[in-house]
């Protein structure tokens, strides 16, 4: 089974595996679908992103049973950050937030050549907020939008559906987590009856409600391949299939220190010693040359961090926060594949995360970024967070390893060079096509003048096609995997020495 990079995705239908090629050469497919997840509380007495481990099980049978009946789906990377408009979820953005990052993804999405896309949403908050968006992209972009809602064809999460109903969502949720629900606080529920009502808590799941003899591998199956009927007329294709059971792996790259894999009511109670420590990741999706998939940095970020935390104490206090998989990337916009949130929208995005930290008890928040486009916004950023929250520790968390490297390569080696393919190559191999490997420069050490793209006494603002006809700035012909693994190691090391060294 192929390991679930960045979300729980039909690996033939993860847009962050592709190569930037793929999109030019019309490899994609021309649907592309983009999960939208929340996190919180649904009175299921589970981890707090159950609707996610549903909703992207359900999303990936029902791709691959399209891409078996001719449709070439493209899955893009989940948006983690919906509105949140209920004290029961977490990790939201405001409504406002949230539509400018939807837009400016779908700004990707169309420049990579996709006609359709499918927004598929999980949480009963964010359907309205869905609907309306939809039509906005529509009639802004001119791309054919749909909604799919999962709620309709079963996912049941709302406190209002038929406990029944309810109590299979709880079943097919416990049975893909390999645990048992634990007991729930009370519900707070008004106005049930005063459109939209007011739910502000679920009330528990009644398991009891369960019907006799369901299966929750039967209920899997038969509304994965409903899912894929729907996308296939989304598609313009008529599917047939009764049923769908190419099964997944839920996305747990930091086991049990992912916050979101808490229930919500350890999450909301968390007990934190003095030292905590919060790390939110921060990478983007953007094209890495030919030879390399659009999902290196978050691939990186997300691989070197699971190492490094491999190897503290099991009983550090260090816990992991959704990754923003999705950056500043507008230099790389030319390039199809890519995509790239403003610089407002990452602020905002990195101030929302911060406060849900801080309100969730954590005195010390890190960044650990993987992207180079993010850097300059994270900096200011922190400044002001740091001003905004007296007696947090807010910063930016580096390994402070540095390989060897060529001179060349150690000046002007920016993107998608020696570094990163050597990288990819230890983590995720599989990804990587050195047949297509180039060597390109955006400048040369011995360059007349001061002028330099970086890393001079005068530099320019630059887009990447501006230096670089591959997308490439760096030599990647030279990486190997056996120095990729040695500077995975030394760098999950040296990180992991950072983290212990914060710790105290």
């Amino acid at each position: 089974m192929d390991s679930p990079w960045l979300a729980n995705t039909d690996p033939a239908s993860d847009w962050t595996r592709l190569p930037t090629g793929a999109f030019a050469r019309g490899e994609a497919g021309r649907l592309a679908v983009l999960p939208i997840y929340g996190c919180g509380d649904h009175g299921l007495g589970l981890a707090a992103d159950a609707e996610e481990v549903v909703g992207a099980e359900l999303l990936r049978r029902a791709c691959a049973a399209l891409r078996d009946a001719g449709g070439a789906p493209v899955v893009l990377p989940p948006l983690r950050f919906a509105p949140a408009p209920y004290p029961s979820q977490f990790f939201g953005l405001d409504a406002d937030t949230a539509l400018d990052w939807l837009r400016e993804v779908t700004d990707g999405v169309r420049r990579a050549g996709v006609a359709k896309l499918v927004l598929v949403t999980t949480n009963p908050w964010q359907r309205e907020w869905t609907d309306a968006a939809a039509l906005d992209l529509h009639v802004e972009t001119g791309l054919e939008v749909f909604k799919l809602h999962l709620g309709d064809i079963g996912l049941a999460l709302h406190p209002a559906a038929p406990m029944a109903e309810r109590a299979k969502t709880q079943a097919v949720a416990a049975r893909l987590l390999g645990a048992q629900p634990e007991p729930c606080g009370p519900g707070e529920v008004r106005d049930v009856d005063f459109r939209p009502g007011c739910f502000l808590r679920p009330t528990p799941v009644d398991a009891t409600a369960l019907p006799s003899g369901f299966e929750p591998d039967a209920w899997l199956s038969s509304a994965s391949a409903r899912c894929a009927r729907l996308l296939g007329e989304a598609a313009g294709l008529t599917i047939s299939a009764e049923s769908a059971t190419a099964g997944g792996a839920v996305w747990r790259p930091f086991g049990t220190r992912q916050l979101t894999s808490l229930t919500p009511a350890a999450l909301a109670g968390l007990h934190l010693p003095a030292n905590a420590i919060a790390i939110v990741p921060v990478s983007a999706i953007e094209q890495h040359g030919p030879h390399l998939p659009v999902g290196v940095d978050a691939m990186l970020g997300e691989g070197l961090l699971a190492a490094a935390l491999a190897r503290l104490d099991t009983n550090a206090p260090v816990r992991v926060a959704p990754t923003i998989l999705v950056g500043k990337s507008i230099e790389h916009r030319d390039f199809a594949g890519t995509l790239s949130i403003s610089s407002r929208t990452l602020r905002t995005l990195l101030k929302a995360q911060v406060a849900q930290l801080r309100a969730l008890g954590f005195s010390t928040v890190a960044f650990w970024n993987t992207h180079g486009g993010n850097s300059a916004v994270l900096s200011h950023t922190v400044r002001e967070l740091q001003a905004e929250h007296p007696g947090l520790r807010v910063g930016r968390l580096e390994s402070g390893y540095r390989p060897e490297l060529e001179p060349q390569e150690a000046a002007f080696g920016f993107h998608a060079g020696h570094w990163e393919t050597a990288l990819m190559l230890a983590l995720a191999p599989g990804l990587v096509d050195m047949t297509r490997a180039v060597r390109e420069f955006p400048a040369r050490l011995d360059d007349a003048g001061e002028l330099r793209p970086e890393r001079g006494a005068i530099t320019r603002a630059w887009t990447t096609s501006e230096l670089s006809a591959s997308g490439v700035m760096g030599d990647a012909t030279k990486a190997t995997r056996e120095q990729g693994q040695r500077w995975l190691d030394e760098s999950a090391a040296a990180l992991a020495a950072r983290i212990r060294g914060m710790l105290g």
